[in-house]
């Protein structure tokens, strides 16, 4: 009986050392995502974009204004000069944290007084809205323990005012509820795990199946075959798009702030370059134990340096730069902006460009690799 097991087990050894693709995926791609992973996650985030709007224009602002830079923190992006300007930053995204000086904060901060200043904070991301909040509020107390020391050197009161008074507004997500977050999210990474399993199976189940050349002989062009494997599967995705937000308002108490057509709408921007993922996988692949292992190994990075967990902007810079070219990042992009914030395409067209973008370069490759495998 041994004599037996051991020669199946040394046929199956056999049979993987003559499957370089299995081995490589078995081997070589764990140790990569580990160093990939390893390096990238990071969950202390830095190098927030910030607006400011200095109505005080005094030295008083800028030294706030400077102790908030120096912790790295925030990157000062943009000075707003009226209240439009600074609310428009923030809403279309191109600044996550705002700072507010009204006219008066020098004058009352050299009177002894209470000198009040705002933060708004993007609270999209609970735990970037976390970090930044407690990070300025830091930085707030710092200068007022500074000014409350020179105010008992100079003899104005022995039990001085406190200095600076910061207000914090967490905009979008006010009570920094981790579900308005995690769940829109959950829906793009949903959705990029049905499209690109189901497109990654479709091409290579034809192969198994001895079919492929009996369909490639047909009048049917590569283009017309990709376009049946692919409008079911584009039925599916919009079918699970209505039921996880249905889900998503019914059990978790997830509103829709923006346009519902407009969702629908730019979903379809980010499911066409995850079909042609999944088609390209589909035809380098030999079996469907190969497609979905490939399938299972593009997928974890894309969730990982998405956004989706972990923030972009604590990663490194090649990181933050690799991200760029996951489409999963820019679809939840916008599928945030529209659900949390109730914002338009002016605030997310960018993105929709670089889906596209994306949309015809995989889908060029997988075409050409459609006619590689059928010849």
């Amino acid at each position: 009986m041994w004599n037996r097991i051991r020669a199946l087990v040394w046929k199956e050894f056999l049979q993987l050392r003559r499957d370089r693709l299995t081995i490589g995926f078995v081997l070589i791609m764990p140790l990569a995502q580990i160093l990939i992973f390893g390096f990238a996650i990071n969950t202390d985030v830095k190098h927030l974009p910030c607006v400011i709007y200095d109505e005080s224009r005094s030295q008083e602002s800028r030294d706030f204004v400077d102790g908030l830079l120096a912790t790295q923190y925030f990157d000062l992006k943009s000075r707003a000069d009226s209240e439009a300007a600074f609310t428009r930053d923030i809403d279309l995204g191109k600044a996550q944290v705002g700072v507010w000086f009204p006219p008066d904060y020098a004058r009352k901060l050299r009177a002894g007084q209470t000198a009040e200043a705002m933060v708004v904070v993007d609270a999209s991301n609970p735990t970037t809205a976390g970090n930044a909040i407690a990070t300025a509020v830091g930085v707030a107390q710092m200068r007022s323990t500074k000014l409350m020391f020179e105010r008992m050197g100079y003899g104005q009161a022995t039990r001085p005012l406190q200095p600076i008074d910061l207000r914090v507004r967490p905009w979008y997500n006010p009570n920094l509820r981790s579900p308005n977050f995690i769940v829109p999210g959950l829906v793009g990474v949903i959705l990029a795990m049905t499209c690109v399993i189901y497109a990654s199976s479709s091409i290579v189940r034809e192969k198994e199946r001895g079919t492929l050349d009996q369909v490639m002989v047909t009048p049917v062009r590569p283009s017309e075959l990709f376009l049946g494997k692919i409008i079911p599967v584009i039925g599916i995705a919009y079918l699970q798009l209505t039921v996880l937000f249905g889900a998503a308002r019914l059990l978790f108490g997830v509103p829709i702030a923006g346009s519902v057509p407009l969702l629908y709408a730019t979903a379809l921007f980010f499911i066409v370059p995850m079909l042609g993922v999944g088609l390209k996988l589909s035809t380098a692949a030999d079996t469907q134990a190969q497609s979905t292992q490939m399938a299972i190994l593009t997928f974890l990075p894309m969730v990982f340096l998405s956004g989706y967990i972990f923030p972009i902007e604590g990663m490194p810079a090649f990181f933050q730069w690799l991200a760029q070219i996951i489409p999963l990042t820019h679809f939840l992009i916008i599928v945030r902006a529209i659900v949390l914030r109730g914002a338009g395409i002016e605030a997310f067209w960018p993105q929709l460009l670089k889906l596209a973008l994306f949309g015809v370069v995989i889908w060029t490759i997988a075409l050409k690799g459609m006619k590689r495998a059928s010849n």
